[in-house]
């Protein structure tokens, strides 16, 4: 790369990251600030900022020989080998650089806490610990990417090692545990579906990445990764001069940090702002005020100023606001920028009354800065519990497949029990159960090893993880009466149910028919912000061809359990049962019970949800020849659609 190729622009800049660097170099300079989540199309180079953040990081000491990496002078603690090492003499130590350990997805639980050394216990009769990718990211990164589809017993465990920064294991009758702490950072594409609230919360920052849509600023990111692809080698030794500068800022910020404090006006204007947001709990203000003196060092100042506060303050807050399903706040940093500027902080002799009322100013400025009437629709509106019983007319119940934690037949879910292997082809032994049924038959068997196992003894583990539904709505759009009404109660109950469809593993869409056939209007998603895009516009008119719904459901369906075969399949039909068009010419209401047949024949739980609130025999009879359930709601609305596909569809 010749210099007049120098680029003019910062590599964050190109794309669209100057956030996203901000919040890695903020937590490279102080790991307590919680980490990153980076959200963001694909394409972006979200994995390729975060994998760079490792060579720039400064290097670190190490226990020589610690298989866990921990700090000679036992900060953070010490794992237990090294803490009876320490007893007789000093810890040798070396410098290394902290690594970047990747959590797959697919990752299981054993692989990410650690288990026991099976080939150790065979051949010595002893058990010994094997370390996990919690102990190899121990005063490092741990990346996941794609963090929001991450199972969730993987998350439970990333959850207690992050607060306590001590990872421990319970395997195989022995408990051990070793520090963990580590900078935890994720990656994800909102159309994927969300990161649950817990996990959530534990990011101390939140950058949003988007895609760049300069041409000049699109046209020097070409000519940057041609110019690695072409020669890897120099193109690295032409950026050297400007990686060893940001290595030794890096290095001066992380000296400087433990001198440089925030002054109480700053604490105040930090912590009235939070209360003003109305973000919950107590970690915004915590992250904050580490993130602005670690920005500021990071700028070479000493004295932390309230522009420091405003860099980080949309980072830290972003992801923690309260909010309605779907509101859409746009804080953006001119209108932080006036609320900050309108808490004004207190004298000395302010008493806490008075500094509440500075706060509920703030949250007035906020009232104004905020757009008004954002919530997503009205027929979302809450109603409680005992209308929504009336409105539901329960005729009809059968079938099974309600979501439930199951027993999976792969490596995935949290290991439970023990059973007899299925077939000859071994995998995921349960050490445990294995030598317990081999020992008492010790004395009788000859060996080499410590223990002596025969086929007969050995044991598989058993696994259980949490079961989604993917539930597809079949509504009617046609020109009869209601249709309007009939797909913006659909709409509504699809976005309540994707409300905590994260959570449940859940995935929803949507086909509408009317005219001559039927539409998939949503593919089954998680993602909130996919659906309330798709969702904007859903057309109505023409005649009611009930069968082709039916069928392109039944489609969708099949392609969700293709993608996994152990997801629990709903058909939701939103119809009055009243069909004028059949399939390649025939009779309407003929070619809907056949259809309707077809549900029962693929094991397809069914709901029919009559929206006319008068009761329709047609809808009805569609209902029993699917083996499906028949609902009449009287009040139509998105809560009370929803509210009845969870009474039957939860657990």
């Amino acid at each position: 790369m010749t210099k007049e190729h120098a680029l003019p622009y910062p590599f964050s800049a190109l794309v669209g990251q100057e956030s996203l660097k901000a919040a890695l170099l903020v937590n490279a300079v102080d790991p307590r600030v919680g980490g990153v989540l980076v959200r963001g199309h694909k394409g972006t180079a979200k994995s390729t900022a975060v994998r760079a953040l490792r060579e720039v990081l400064p290097e670190i000491d190490v226990v020589e020989g610690c298989r866990f990496g921990c700090d000679p002078s036992g900060a953070g603690g010490l794992c237990p080998e090294c803490e009876v090492r320490s007893v007789d003499s000093p810890l040798p130590n070396r410098l290394r650089r902290p690594v970047l350990v990747n959590l797959p997805v697919s990752a299981t639980e054993d692989r990410v806490v650690g288990t026991i050394d099976l080939e150790y216990a065979l051949k010595h009769g002893e058990r010994r610990f094997e370390p996990g990718l919690l102990a190899d990211a121990h005063r490092g990164i741990l990346y996941v990417d794609e963090v929001n589809l991450l199972d969730d017993h993987l998350v439970d465990t990333l959850l207690d090692a992050a607060a306590s920064g001590v990872n421990v294991v319970e395997r195989e009758g022995i408990r051990y545990e070793h520090p963990s702490r580590f900078m935890l950072v994720g990656t994800m594409n909102p159309e994927e579906g969300e990161v649950r609230p817990q996990l959530l919360d534990r990011f101390g920052l939140c950058v949003d990445v988007e895609g760049l849509t300069e041409p000049t600023l699109r046209v020097e990111i070409l000519k940057r990764r041609r110019a690695f692809e072409d020669n890897p080698s120099a193109f690295h030794r032409y950026w050297e001069p400007e990686q060893t500068t940001l290595k030794q800022r890096l290095a001066q910020a992380r000296a400087a940090l433990p001198d440089v404090e925030l002054d109480d006006e700053l604490l105040f204007l930090i912590a009235s702002v939070c209360a003003a947001l109305g973000v919950d709990g107590h970690r915004a203000d915590l992250v904050i005020g580490r993130a602005a003196v670690a920005y500021a060092v990071l700028e070479g100042r000493r004295e932390v100023t309230a522009s420091d506060v405003l860099a980080v303050a949309p980072m830290a807050i972003a992801h923690r606001m309260r909010r309605a399903p779907f509101e859409v706040q746009a804080l953006g940093v001119s209108q932080l920028e006036q609320l900050i500027t309108g808490v004004t902080a207190p004298h000395d002799d302010q008493s806490a009354s008075g500094a509440a009322t500075a706060a509920g100013c703030a949250g007035e400025a906020l009232a104004a800065l905020l757009p008004e009437g954002s919530v997503a629709d009205a027929a979302c509106a809450t109603s409680n519990s005992s209308e929504l019983a009336a409105q539901i007319d329960r005729t009809r119940r059968s079938g099974t497949g309600r979501r439930q934690r199951t027993t999976t037949t792969g490596h995935s879910g949290r290991y439970v029990g023990a059973e007899e292997p299925r077939s000859a082809a071994l995998s995921d032994v349960a050490l445990d159960a294995t030598m317990r049924v081999a020992a008492p038959h010790q004395k009788a068997r000859d060996g080499e090893l410590a223990i002596t196992i025969t086929a007969d003894d050995v044991r598989t583990k058993v696994r259980r993880r949490r079961v989604g539904a993917s539930i597809v709505f079949c509504v009617d759009a046609s020109g009869s009466m209601g249709a309007s009404n009939r797909m913006e109660v659909a709409k509504a109950a699809i976005l309540d149910l994707l409300v905590d469809a994260y959570q449940r593993r859940d995935r929803v869409g949507l086909v509408a028919f009317r005219g001559e056939g039927a539409e998939v209007m949503l593919q089954p998603t998680a993602s909130v912000e996919l659906a309330h895009l798709k969702l904007r516009q859903l057309p109505t008119g023409g005649a009611t061809p009930i069968a082709h719904g039916i069928i392109k459901s039944l489609e969708v369906l099949a392609g969700e359990t293709r993608r996994d075969d152990s997801v629990v399949p709903w058909l939701v039909l939103v119809t009055d049962g009243r069909a004028n068009v059949g399939l390649a010419g025939g009779l309407g209401s003929e070619d809907a019970r056949s259809a309707a047949a077809h549900v029962r024949a693929e094991g397809i739980n069914a709901l029919v949800v009559d929206t006319t609130g008068r009761g329709s025999a047609s809808a009805r009879e569609l209902a029993m020849v699917a083996g499906g359930e028949y609902v009449c709601i009287s009040s139509p609305s998105g809560m009370a659609l929803a509210s009845a596909i969870r009474t039957r569809v939860t657990e």
